[in-house]
């Protein structure tokens, strides 16, 4: 696992200039959140960064990305603890901010993906207007209390 923190540690922190790859980011997310399951993030961390991007309200992500980022994360089904940072932060700021814009594919990939629906359940109000939340809760379904596989 060091190995990984410290391959990952090296994509620069200038990710405007230097952006890493999806997959790296992926992955680094990943192991900063693994790490961080039973302590507070530490922002000092080589892998801050990885988290730091997924504020695209502060950061250069452009919208698709995010989507790509996401979903990208979900696919590698990380732990529990992953998953519930995946949604009350980069999801839950997409549908926030731009929800109108990906409404239609999160109803869709909710639809077809158990995994993607029960990571809705992870995602709060926010400021998310109404009646686009009303097509979370609808895309989301009934919680599913079933352990998780």
């Amino acid at each position: 696992m060091a190995t990984l923190v410290n391959q990952l540690a090296a994509v620069p922190p200038d990710l405007m200039t230097n952006a890493p790859s999806l997959d790296a980011w992926i992955d680094a997310f990943i192991e900063y959140h693994i790490e961080h399951e039973t302590s507070e993030p530490n922002l000092d961390h080589p892998l801050a960064w990885a988290d730091e991007q997924t504020m695209f309200i502060l950061e250069p992500v452009d919208r698709e990305t995010m989507w790509q980022f996401v979903t990208g994360v979900l696919a590698r089904r990380p732990s529990a603890s992953v998953l519930g940072y995946l949604a009350a932060g980069p999801l839950e700021d997409m549908i926030a901010h731009f929800g109108d814009y990906f409404i239609e594919r999160i109803e869709s990939t909710a639809g077809s993906d158990p995994a993607f629906r029960e990571l809705l359940h992870g995602v709060w109000k926010n400021c998310t207007p109404d009646a686009l939340w009303e097509r979370v809760e609808i895309a989301r379904g009934p919680c599913d209390s079933s352990p998780a596989a």
